[in-house]
């Protein structure tokens, strides 16, 4: 008689059944349609401190939880009701940490429901773990915020520092670098105070971050922009820091270009912002209805620090730039 055929006759039998359920780690008990226990195996009498012979007939919530009524979360009162299978994690200091208990129907030939068979699972130590997991992550969020808060103030602090300095300076010229730089740190303050404000920590609605960045430069430069208008043509998408940063510069950058340069003398107009996602790649436009930007020069080679910084962080990005001056000036980046 070969092994398989041994097993096999083995299995068969209901205590060979038995046997194999004793064997298992695994709580597992056999109900009635009354709550009654009709078997319990090794591990589950162990566990309630008896033996299996003693657990018989008596209802299964008073045996485990100490109660006189199924408690609420109860997997084998959901499957009663509506006679399918529920699993349910379950906290019982009885029996002595956290199981995942899963309740399955027995039914008779006709499909009728005579009760249900238990196997509940310790998960005590993966909960244990899991907590210590959860409060670690916890902490790093909190460290994390804490970085981005500190770095949105420390760049605020520079902010403040060019616009005092730049208060002594006479020279018209020189004020302009001054203020400049001053914007460049307020807008990487602004990413770093939206990612503080995140829920996770990392992604950032860059919509929302063009529109409060672009009416900040309006104020700052508002004295050349009381007759220039803005529009808004932005789908909602989240970038990452990596993408972010360098972007709200160029964004700074362009805009500021604009407002600075295309409409002088007091002249009305319009910049346009539109960004959105095309296939694989995100579309930035900037653009504007001014003067346009000069024939001779090549803002891909230009000595503007300004410019030089757009081109640079657009190959951060990994992206291109092209430039449109039938109508104005007006500024594409793509980028994946």
């Amino acid at each position: 008689m070969n092994v398989e055929y041994q097993v096999t006759s083995f299995l068969e039998d209901i205590e060979g059944w038995k046997f194999v359920l004793n064997s298992l780690p695994d709580l597992i008990a056999i109900l009635n349609h009354k709550y009654e226990i009709i078997w319990a195996n090794t591990a589950m009498a162990e566990c309630l401190n008896t033996s299996p012979d003693s657990c018989l007939g008596v209802r299964c919530f008073e045996a485990i939880h100490g109660t006189k009524l199924p408690v609420d979360n109860c997997p084998h009162a959901k499957m009663m009701m509506d006679n399918k299978g529920h699993t349910e994690e379950v906290y019982e200091p009885n029996l002595g940490g956290y199981f995942m208990v899963t309740a399955a129907p027995i039914k008779d030939k006709s499909g009728n429901t005579l009760g249900s068979v238990h196997i509940a699972r310790d998960i005590t130590e993966r909960k244990i773990m899991e907590d210590k997991i959860k409060n670690s992550l916890q902490e790093k969020e909190m460290l994390i915020r804490e970085t981005y808060h500190r770095v949105k103030n420390n760049l605020m602090v520079i902010s403040s520092l060019l616009d005092l300095q730049a208060r002594y300076i006479e020279d018209i010229e020189t004020q302009n670098i001054f203020r400049d730089s001053q914007n460049r740190a307020r807008s990487m303050a602004l990413i770093h105070e939206k990612l503080y404000q995140t829920t996770d920590l990392k992604w950032i609605n860059f919509a929302n971050y063009i529109k409060k960045l672009s009416m900040e430069l309006f104020e700052t430069y508002s004295g050349q922009s009381n007759n220039i208008k803005i529009n808004f043509d932005l789908e909602d998408h989240e970038l990452d820091t990596e993408t972010s940063i360098p972007l709200g510069l160029i964004v700074n950058e362009l805009i500021s270009n604009s407002l600075k340069h295309a409409f002088p003398d007091g002249r009305n107009g319009i910049i346009k912002i539109k960004f959105y996602k095309d296939g694989g790649k995100y579309v930035l436009i900037i653009s504007d209805n001014g003067i346009g930007f000069p024939e001779d020069l090549d803002y891909k080679k230009s000595d503007s620090l300004g410019l030089r910084i757009v081109n640079s962080l657009v190959d951060q990005i990994h992206g291109e730039i092209d430039m449109d001056r039938t109508q104005g000036t007006k500024f594409t980046i793509k980028f994946p």
